[in-house]
């Protein structure tokens, strides 16, 4: 008797907490540990979201105990490489896809393509940044019905454009000269985590340096401008250029915003990308962009609009693009003004309403 007893206490208290995880239904944002982008991703999406429900939204490293849930992830390494199989099939998933290419040889990256599509399969959602990323998905046997398109956003409070005395004190700090034409790179484009000698070239480090070699710009004239980790390849493939350049490594990503307000232009020469963060962020501070035919630059960018775009690998049109921006300071100032105009959907809050559409039905 004692034995029905405790079974029949252990069934209540099992059902008891199915029915209060049920009726505590929320969403869970699923990111990594690391103090960069993707924590402010999370914290913009979680800030969007937690006002739109009048709720919080947490931020977790590890989702595997949860039940009855919406989980969001942000990040989507822990799905790929975390034990997904622990996590119970009363849960509703989305997952956010930023970036990839089937080309790219990272063994990472090859992970990720090999375990398609059927590692999409409990997923209700799957987010991607831009038209390309969508198609590559489609291409691996992903559905379309699954797949829904956000691009990445930008802080329009933080980021903003300088006043021209601002930008001269920032310069004065980063050690720019005033009258040179600073050009801008953010991101890590080196293999590892240390002095990136060995290009990653999904990045297009080569095709940055084969661009810079073929400007028409004055060497004296020119200066870039980097930050991020693993900058060993373009460092010294610059000073073989006799181009000089300042590197600035930040401990915290937001503290980048005086680095686009320095610059008079972004070079993003990527051969794939899902964002890069670089586009909303660039044209937020009233940056132009000069961009190969990659992730978001794909969607938005508007050739002799509100920025140049280039098919990939091509250094020549990428050079001469820098050129008209140097010798041709109407066309900065049309990039500039279209540029902040183009950003406004762009905006973190808005994108955290997209999230909000497409999770709402689920709660």
């Amino acid at each position: 008797m004692g034995m029905i007893k405790q079974t029949w206490w252990q069934l209540g208290h099992w059902l008891s907490n199915e029915i209060k995880g049920r009726r505590h239904r929320k969403i869970h944002f699923i990111t990594d540990s690391a103090n960069w982008s993707f924590k402010w991703d999370a914290h913009y999406i979680t800030t969007g979201l937690s006002e739109r429900l009048n709720a919080e939204v947490p931020t977790l490293t590890t989702p595997w105990h949860l039940r009855h849930q919406v989980i969001l992830f942000g990040n989507r390494y822990p799905w790929f490489f975390g034990p997904r199989q622990r996590l119970h099939r009363s849960n509703t998933l989305f997952l956010t896809w930023f970036h990839g290419d089937p080309s790219d040889p990272g063994n990472n990256m090859q992970a990720m393509f090999n375990q398609l599509p059927q590692a999409f399969d409990p997923i209700e959602k799957v987010v991607v940044t831009c038209t390309i990323s969508r198609n590559i998905l489609r291409n691996c046997g992903v559905a379309d019905e699954k797949l829904v398109t956000i691009p990445l956003g930008v802080d329009l409070n933080h980021f903003r454009p300088a006043t021209p005395e601002e930008k001269k004190q920032i310069r004065a700090k980063l050690n720019i000269p005033d009258p040179v034409f600073c050009i801008g790179s953010f991101q890590k484009d080196g293999n590892g985590w240390d002095d990136g000698s060995t290009p990653k070239t999904v990045k297009g480090p080569d095709i940055f340096l084969d661009t810079l070699a073929k400007v028409s710009i004055p060497k004296d004239q020119l200066m870039v401008l980097l930050t991020g980790p693993a900058r060993g390849y373009i460092k010294k493939g610059l000073d073989r250029l006799g181009i000089p350049w300042r590197h600035h490594f930040l401990d915290d990503y937001r503290d980048i915003v005086p680095c686009y307000q320095a610059l008079d232009a972004y070079l993003i020469s990527s051969r794939a990308e899902g964002g890069p963060k670089a586009l909303p962020e660039s044209w937020a501070c009233g940056i132009p962009i000069v961009s190969t035919r990659v992730g978001m630059p794909a969607d938005y960018i508007q050739t002799g609009i509100n920025g140049f775009l280039t098919d990939i690998e091509d250094s020549d049109t990428l050079a001469k693009s820098l050129d008209a921006l140097y010798f041709q300071p109407d066309i900065v100032q049309k990039f500039r003004a279209e540029g902040l105009i183009a950003v406004l959907p762009l905006d973190w809050n808005t994108i955290a309403e997209h999230y909000y559409q497409m999770i709402k039905n689920y709660l």
